[in-house]
C-alpha cells in the first residue's frame, strides 16, 4: 500500500491534532464546571462524540471525497452541538466550531455551507446571552471561540484538499496546454503554408489551362516566387514552433493561492482580535489608551501575517528576521503602558517563529514560548490558573495555535510551490510538443515542396526550348502541390488522433518532468487505426490514473511487437490498484475497448508494484511484413496519384 506524501501527513496530522487539542479546551472546561458530576460526564460523553464525528467526517481521504453517510453524522452532530448549547451553555462555546467545520467542509453549494456556519455562530451567540455578563462577551465566545475553532479546522482540512487537487490535474494542465498548442498550430499551418499552397495551385491550374503556355514565363516566374513563399513560410511556421517562448495562460491554480492566504489571514485575526478586544473591553480603557492599543494590535498583525504567509515561490519575506524582531518588540513595548492581561500577544508568537526559524534555533526559542504560561508563574505573572491543569492546558493552547499558523504557512509555501511546478510541467510538455510539431513539419514538407521549387524552376527554364516537356512538368508540379496540402491538412487533423508513438512520447515527458524514472521501449511497429488509438488510450489513461492515484518514483512503458500480436505493458513502484475516474475512463472501460478488438487486460499486484497488461491481435494485412519490419515510406510521387500503405493502414484514392 503507497503512503502520501509529506505535505499530505503534515495536513492530515494537523488537521487531527487542531481536532484533539480543541477538544482538550473543551474538556478543560467542563472539569472546571460548577456542574454536578453527572451532567459533567455526559457533556465529557458528548464532547468526544463531536471529536470523533468530526475526524471521521473531516481529516478525509487524497480525493477529499465525504464520507459515506455524511448527512447522518451532520445531523448527529448538529443534534449534540445543541444539546451542549442548551445544557452546558457556560462551557460549551468552543465545541460549537467541530459541526461549523463540518457544515463548511460537506455541505454544498458553498454559500449554503456558509450561511450554515453563521448560522451556528448566531445560535451560539444566542446561547451565551444569558450566561454571560454582557454582549461583547457573548459576542466574543460566538466570534474567538465557535467561529475561530471552525475556520481554523476547516482551513487545514481543504488545504490538505488542495494539496491532493493540485497534485492530480498536473498532467490534466499540461494535456490542455498542449492541447491549446495544436489548435493554433493547425490554424498557423492553415493561415500561412495552406494559403500560398492553394495560390500556387489555382495559379498552376490557370497556367495549364491554356492553350499555349509558350508565353507564360512571367506566370511561371510568379509561381515559382509563390513556392519558394511556400517553402520559406513552412520553415517559418517550424522555427517559430521550436523557439518560441511558452507562458501557459491563465493556471487556474492562481485562484487556490490566493484563496489559502485570504483563509490563513481570517485564521489568524480570529485568532488574535477577538481575545484582546475581549480583554481591553474589561478594564475599560481611556480614549488615547484605546487608540495605542489599536495601533498596536494593527502593526503587530501586520508583522505576524507578513511572516507567517509565504511569497509566491513559498520562501521566506527577505526582511524575516527585521519582521520577527519587529513583532517581538511589538509584544513587548505596549506592556509599559498596558497590563499583560490587556497585552498578551505573547502568547501566539511561537507561531510566528516556528514559520521563521529553521534548524534547532526554531525548537529552542518556540518551546518556551509555547509554555510561557509556566515560565511566567515563577515570578506569579501568568494569566491563567496556576494549577497544573491550568498550565497544561494554557501550554496546549498556546501550542495548537502555533500549530495551526504553521500548518497554514507550509501549506500556502507548498500551494505556491505546486502552482510553479504545475506551469513548469505544462511548459515543458507544450515545448516538446512543438519541437515535435517542428520535427514533423520539416520531415513532412521538406522533400515535397523542395520538388514543388524545381518543378517550377524546370517549367520555366524549358519553356522556350521544349513546352511539352515544360507543360508537363509544370503539371507535376501542380500534382505535388496538391499532395502536399492534403497532407498538410492531415497534419493540422492529424494531431487529434491518437497513436502509441505519440502518447509515449507524452507520456515519458510528462513522467519524467513528474521525477518519476521511466524505462522500457516503445516499439509497436505498423498498427491499424483503431489498434493504435485503443492502445493509445490504455497508455493515456494507465499513465493518468498512475500520476493521480500513485506515489510512484519508477515507472516501466514497453510495447513489443509478436508475429501475432501486440502487447503493451505499464508497471509502476507505486501503487496497488487502477482507480476509477468517471465513466468510460476506468478499468471496466479499458476492459471493452480491448476486448472489442479481440484482445484481453489484466492487471497484477505484487506488494507495491502494480501492472497493466493490454494484448491486442494483429489484423492479418499487418502480419507477415518484411523480417526487418520496415514499411513503404509515403512521398509524393509526381504523375502517380496512388498513396501507397503506410503504418496507419490509410490508402490513398485512386
Amino acid at each position: 500500500m503507497s503512503t502520501p506524501h509529506p505535505e499530505l501527513r503534515l495536513a492530515r496530522f494537523a488537521a487531527a491534532a487542531l481536532a484533539v487539542g480543541f477538544g482538550f479546551g473543551g474538556l478543560v472546561g467542563i472539569i472546571n464546571s460548577a456542574q454536578p458530576v453527572i451532567h459533567r460526564l455526559v457533556a465529557l460523553a458528548l464532547l468526544i462524540a463531536l471529536v470523533v464525528l468530526h475526524l471521521r467526517n473531516c481529516v478525509r481521504p487524497v480525493d477529499g471525497s465525504r464520507p459515506a453517510a455524511w448527512r447522518w453524522t451532520i445531523a448527529v452532530q448538529a443534534l449534540l452541538t445543541g444539546v451542549g448549547m442548551i445544557w452546558f451553555a457556560d462551557t460549551w462555546y468552543g465545541n460549537s466550531g467541530f459541526l461549523a467545520a463540518a457544515l463548511l467542509l460537506l455541505i454544498r453549494p458553498p454559500r449554503l455551507a456558509w450561511a450554515g456556519f453563521g448560522l451556528v455562530v448566531v445560535a451560539q451567540f444566542a446561547a451565551a446571552l444569558p450566561v454571560r455578563p454582557s454582549v461583547g462577551e457573548a459576542l466574543y465566545l460566538a466570534v474567538g471561540h465557535t467561529a475561530f475553532v471552525g475556520i481554523a479546522l476547516y482551513a487545514v482540512a481543504r488545504l490538505a484538499d488542495l494539496v491532493a487537487d493540485l497534485r492530480e490535474t498536473r498532467l490534466a494542465l499540461a494535456a490542455a496546454e498542449v492541447a491549446r498548442q495544436r489548435l493554433a498550430f493547425g490554424r498557423e499551418l492553415n493561415d500561412r503554408v495552406g494559403a500560398s499552397m492553394r495560390r500556387l495551385i489555382s495559379h498552376g491550374e490557370a497556367i495549364l489551362a491554356r492553350p499555349d503556355a509558350a508565353d507564360a514565363r512571367s506566370d511561371l516566374d510568379e509561381a515559382l516566387t509563390m513556392a519558394r513563399a511556400a517553402l520559406n513560410d513552412a520553415r517559418s511556421v517550424a522555427h517559430a514552433q521550436r523557439d518560441e517562448d511558452v507562458v501557459p495562460r491563465h493556471p487556474a491554480a492562481d485562484l487556490g493561492t490566493v484563496g489559502v492566504a485570504a483563509l490563513g489571514g481570517l485564521a489568524v485575526v480570529l485568532m488574535i482580535v477577538p481575545t484582546e478586544l475581549r480583554w481591553a473591553a474589561r478594564v475599560g480603557l481611556s480614549g488615547g489608551e484605546s487608540a495605542l492599543l489599536a495601533v498596536a494590535l494593527l502593526a503587530f498583525l501586520a508583522c505576524y501575517l507578513r511572516g507567517c504567509l509565504p511569497l509566491r515561490d513559498g520562501t521566506r519575506p527577505r526582511w524575516w528576521p527585521a519582521i520577527l524582531l519587529a513583532a517581538g518588540v511589538l509584544a513587548v513595548a505596549p506592556l509599559a503602558v498596558f497590563d499583560f492581561p490587556v497585552w498578551h500577544v505573547a502568547y501566539f508568537l511561537p507561531g510566528l517563529t516556528l514559520v521563521l526559524l529553521r534548524g534547532p534555533l526554531r525548537w529552542i526559542v518556540s518551546v518556551p514560548l509555547i509554555c510561557l504560561d509556566a515560565v511566567l508563574s515563577l515570578w506569579d505573572a501568568n494569566m491563567g490558573d496556576p494549577t497544573v491543569l491550568g498550565l497544561v492546558y494554557e501550554a496546549v493552547w498556546s501550542g495548537e495555535r502555533a500549530l495551526l499558523v504553521f500548518a497554514l504557512a507550509s501549506m500556502a509555501g507548498l500551494t505556491a510551490r505546486l502552482v510553479t511546478a504545475r506551469a513548469e510541467l505544462a511548459r515543458a510538455a507544450v515545448v516538446h510538443e512543438r519541437l515535435r510539431f517542428a520535427r514533423d513539419l520539416h520531415d513532412l514538407f521538406g522533400f515535397g515542396l523542395s520538388v514543388l521549387v524545381l518543378k517550377n524552376e524546370l517549367a520555366r527554364r524549358l519553356l522556350g526550348r521544349d513546352a511539352g516537356r515544360a507543360r508537363a512538368e509544370l503539371a507535376e508540379g501542380v500534382e505535388v502541390a496538391r499532395q502536399s496540402l492534403a497532407e498538410l491538412e492531415s497534419v493540422a487533423v492529424g494531431y487529434r488522433s491518437m497513436t502509441v508513438d505519440v502518447e509515449a512520447r507524452t507520456a515519458r515527458t510528462v513522467l519524467t518532468d513528474a521525477g518519476i524514472e521511466v524505462t522500457g521501449e516503445i516499439a509497436p511497429g505498423p498498427l491499424d487505426d483503431r489498434t493504435d488509438t485503443v492502445l493509445a488510450i490504455v497508455l493515456r489513461e494507465g499513465v493518468t490514473n498512475l500520476l493521480r492515484h500513485s506515489e510512484a518514483r519508477q515507472c516501466t512503458l514497453e510495447v513489443e511487437r509478436t508475429a501475432t500480436e501486440v502487447r503493451m505493458r505499464i508497471a509502476n513502484d507505486g501503487v496497488a490498484y487502477l482507480a476509477e475516474t468517471q465513466p468510460g475512463m476506468g478499468l471496466s472501460s479499458l476492459t471493452g475497448r480491448v476486448g472489442a478488438l479481440g484482445g484481453r487486460l489484466r492487471t497484477e499486484s505484487d506488494g507495491d508494484r502494480f501492472t497493466l497488461v493490454a494484448t491486442v491481435p494483429l489484423k492479418p494485412a499487418l502480419v507477415g511484413r518484411d523480417a526487418d519490419r520496415v514499411d513503404p515510406v509515403p512521398r509524393v510521387e509526381p504523375g502517380d496519384r496512388r498513396r501507397e500503405v503506410v503504418a496507419h493502414g490509410a490508402h490513398a484514392e485512386e
